[in-house]
């Protein structure tokens, strides 16, 4: 049976960085070069470079291709390892075509957490949800004042922000695209959201924001 595209160029990336690796090896100084352990230092540097291309293809969401790698490397990826790559990258995609329940959901079971590293992602999160009541006019009134709940533990930190939000229930009627507040319907707060929810997540599981392979 034919391989995937992805796998092939998996193989190719993998192949053109290992070179790399040899081709620094083989400037090492020539008092570590005659210890005649070559094979330990190609193994080790090609283990290396599998894990991170793993790591990366999960931070992807490009989850088949990671476990064909670790097939074919030979790596054994524990589920545990796997498991929060798997639940961020659903959260994103939510988030990508505006949909929040995910992230939310996420955000409140890890509260305690991310306010111990002073995130405000819960807060943004809420604001979003209660803006996209907003856009629905006076139909989502009763729904907004309810909703508005969800600032309480919020109110000391994000006083102003909170105050702004609450004042524009005023225009409901001409709609909110029409007032003083049109800034809260700007959609680059959208990708906004996007880069603070993996910024703090990857903080929260003590990841890097970026991808090892990509720096």
């Amino acid at each position: 049976m034919s391989k995937p595209k992805d796998v092939f160029c998996t193989q190719e990336i993998m192949k053109q960085l290992t070179d790399t690796f040899h081709f620094e090896e083989e400037n090492f100084d020539s008092d570590i070069s005659s210890v005649g352990i070559d094979g330990c230092w190609q193994a080790d540097s090609q283990r290396i470079l599998n894990e991170v291309m793993v790591e990366h293809f999960f931070r992807q969401g490009m989850l088949d291709v990671a476990e064909e790698l670790c097939q074919e490397s030979g790596l054994s990826i524990d589920q545990s390892q796997k498991e929060p790559f798997v639940e961020l990258n659903r959260i994103l995609e939510a988030l990508k075509v505006r949909v929040l329940r995910p992230a939310l959901e996420w955000a409140v079971s890890n509260r305690e957490m991310l306010m111990a590293q002073n995130s405000s992602l819960e807060f943004k999160l809420h604001r979003l949800y209660f803006i996209s009541l907003l856009m629905g006019g006076t139909a989502n009134q009763r729904e907004a004042l309810q909703y508005a709940k969800n600032f309480q533990p919020f109110a000391l930190n994000h006083q102003k922000d909170i105050q702004v939000l609450m004042g524009s229930l005023v225009y409901l009627r001409q709609g909110i695209e029409n007032s003083p507040y049109v800034h809260l319907l700007d959609a680059n707060q959208w990708a906004d959201i996007c880069d603070i929810f993996t910024r703090d997540a990857c903080a929260l599981l003590g990841l890097s924001v970026e991808s090892p392979l990509s720096v």
